[in-house]
């Protein structure tokens, strides 16, 4: 390691060693309980509950208490045991409670990880959209475990579905008109043999906790920098908030300094300098590339350290990047699918051979995406610096892409989406594009919001993506002065002209996007008519012409009440808001996402 490298880590170290967090609980039996989880009064979240008894941990639901296996402490998640069968019969040991129904008062909600099967049901599971068809995994499940076939084995019907992973998901159900009996799995791969799936688990997120209750000053004794001030969001509650210069760290429980972000941002721009400067041969930079990949993951703020794959284990998982298995390809390079040995479907980004932007684009991925965490960002598994060129592991998001479900329907692959589909797509998509804007630090501008880097996973949640160009802006600087890039049809004008790029910049590309939402076309299409080749452009004419109705999906519109109807023009007049050329006249995306919010509560409220 070079001497900068060396001096820049120490630094690092040494400061974030002085900082004072929030007690975290001691060890239960072999698992560790981290901030903000709390096994007793004196440490942790007392909103985030769990039990140590004899050195077993325990998460306790609203009728039920279930073991606590693991805890991932950089994703916010946790597993839970299943219970298994009730002596011997096909019916849930926990079936008197119906399964496992979490207290939604609590922070606490099921993952999209979970594959459930469910066992012992009636035919009136056939009406429902589930898969209990003869051929599913479901039956090879029970024909294979022991346990499952002796229970359930001459039982027909026997389904299954993924968990939904909202911040509303609270419950695996289980009751005798329906089915008596489940198992899950967690990031289950069900190509695998029966005998190679993992142990059964339901994974469990928590949410971020907000800085600690309290109602006098030396109740904010253990958070260093912080006091006892009045709570903005809640009239008559105090909290330990920070002090200016400090911004509540969620997931180590400390107030961090905003110097120390911006310091941490020093040392890796400079490792990054570093890295350009030693790329003399093959040999070099590789070897720059992997300090950089350690430096970068011990100098996040955020607390997710990414992990550290070989090539060997990633060449096996996307099989020699063979062409099938691959997703797509940009300017970038290419992305591939990939199986880890564990089970775990990935996603592996890999640069163009030979190609600076790519690297450059990887590297500025790893900088962002290891300072955030939210649950509708794409989630960085990890990098690989072995091979040729340096890679990206994701999360798998299985269901394509925004883009995809709107203008490639008439392929057969994508199905049309319905109103509240896309009414929960914008939000879900709005509140991780303000969560950048607002509580990264320092904040963090995409700079590319558009359909195809919207994800959706099997219950059609969104995930943001591909953050290549995406921009740390500076505390307390009011725009990041670069080159305008970006994608034709979504490129905020104002950037365009005078290269300042800010918040409203993603403002504008994600008013672009909810055009589309409401109108089925394309941000860019030269198949319409020249003056309308430009989905904004359009846009604007059928405004002034008071025609909105005229634009909107014909499928959106057939049977549609009153109500939605009236969402629709609301939802039209947000974009129009958000496509303002003059950005001081843009909403913020918290605005956004509120007004959406909004809309949606319109909506299910006539249901």
């Amino acid at each position: 390691m070079s001497p900068l490298l060396i001096l820049v880590v120490s630094i690092i170290s040494s400061y974030s060693s002085c900082i004072l967090a929030l007690k975290s609980c001691p060890n239960c039996g072999h698992i560790s309980v981290p901030y903000p989880l709390s096994t007793g009064p004196g440490c942790g979240d007392q909103l985030y509950k769990v039990r140590c008894n004899a050195g077993t941990l325990w998460l306790d639901a609203l009728n039920g208490t279930y073991r606590i296996t693991s805890i991932n402490s950089p994703t916010q998640s946790l597993i839970i045991r299943p219970p298994g069968f009730a002596n011997n019969k096909c019916i849930a040991a926990d079936f008197q409670s119906q399964g496992i129904q979490l207290d939604n008062n609590l922070p606490f909600n099921i993952t999209s990880s979970n594959t459930v099967l469910l066992m012992n049901c009636t035919s009136d599971m056939y009406a429902r959209s589930l898969n209990c068809s003869s051929s599913s995994f479901c039956h090879k499940f029970i024909s294979t475990n022991s346990i499952a076939k002796a229970a359930c084995g001459t039982l027909p019907i026997c389904c299954w579905f993924k968990t939904g992973g909202s911040n509303n998901e609270f419950r695996i159900r289980v009751r005798a008109e329906r089915c008596s009996a489940y198992q899950s799995f967690v990031n289950l791969d069900t190509n695998l043999p029966v005998r190679k799936w993992p142990e059964p688990g339901v994974e469990i997120e928590w949410a971020l906790p907000q800085e600690p209750m309290c109602k006098l000053l030396v109740d904010c004794r253990d958070l260093l920098n912080s006091m006892c001030l009045p709570d903005l969001a809640r009239a008559g509650q105090k909290r330990c908030l920070c002090k200016a210069g400090f911004k509540w760290d969620p997931i180590k429980g400390i107030c961090q300094s905003l110097a120390a972000g911006a310091f941490i941002l020093g040392a890796v721009l400079a490792i990054l300098r570093v890295y350009k400067h030693l790329q003399q041969s093959k040999r070099e930079s590789e070897v720059s590339l992997t300090k950089m990949e350690k430096d970068i993951s011990r100098a996040n703020n955020s607390g997710r350290l990414a992990r550290i794959y070989n090539g060997k284990e990633i060449t096996k998982a996307t099989n020699s990047f063979s062409s099938d298995n691959l997703l797509g390809s940009g300017g970038f390079g290419e992305v591939y699918k990939g199986i880890l040995d564990d089970g775990t479907i990935t996603a592996v980004k890999r640069a163009k051979l030979g190609s600076t932007k790519g690297i450059d684009q990887i590297l500025n991925e790893v900088r962002i995406l290891c300072q955030v965490n939210h649950r509708s960002l794409v989630k960085l598994l990890g990098c690989c610096v072995e091979l040729d060129q340096p890679l990206l592991v994701y999360e798998f998001v299985p269901n394509g892409t925004l883009f995809d479900h709107l203008h490639r329907v008439k392929s057969g692959k994508w199905p049309s989406l319905k109103w509240h589909h896309r009414l929960h797509i914008a939000h879900q998509t709005a509140e991780a594009i303000a969560y950048l804007h607002l509580l990264a630090t320092p904040p963090i501008y995409h700079r590319d919001i558009k359909s195809s880097n919207i994800l959706l996973d099997e219950k059609l949640d969104a995930k943001v993506s591909d953050f290549g160009l995406s921009r740390l802006a500076e505390n307390n600087v009011t725009h990041v002065t670069t080159c305008a890039q970006g994608t034709l049809g979504y490129l905020d004008p104002e950037y365009y002209l005078n290269f300042q790029l800010t918040d409203k910049s993603d403002v504008y590309s994600f008013g672009v996007v909810l055009v589309e939402l409401l109108t089925s076309k394309k941000a860019v299409d030269f198949n319409r008519e020249e003056q309308d080749v430009n989905l904004v452009v359009y846009f604007g004419k059928i405004l002034k012409q008071e025609r909105l109705m005229d634009a909107v999906d014909p499928m959106l519109k057939e049977g549609a009440s009153d109500v939605k109807l009236e969402s629709m023009k609301a939802f039209a007049l947000l974009a129009a808001a958000c496509l303002n050329e003059r950005r001081q006249n843009r909403p913020s995306m918290k605005d956004v996402a509120d007004e959406i919010e909004r809309i949606i509560k319109n909506v299910t409220s006539e249901d």
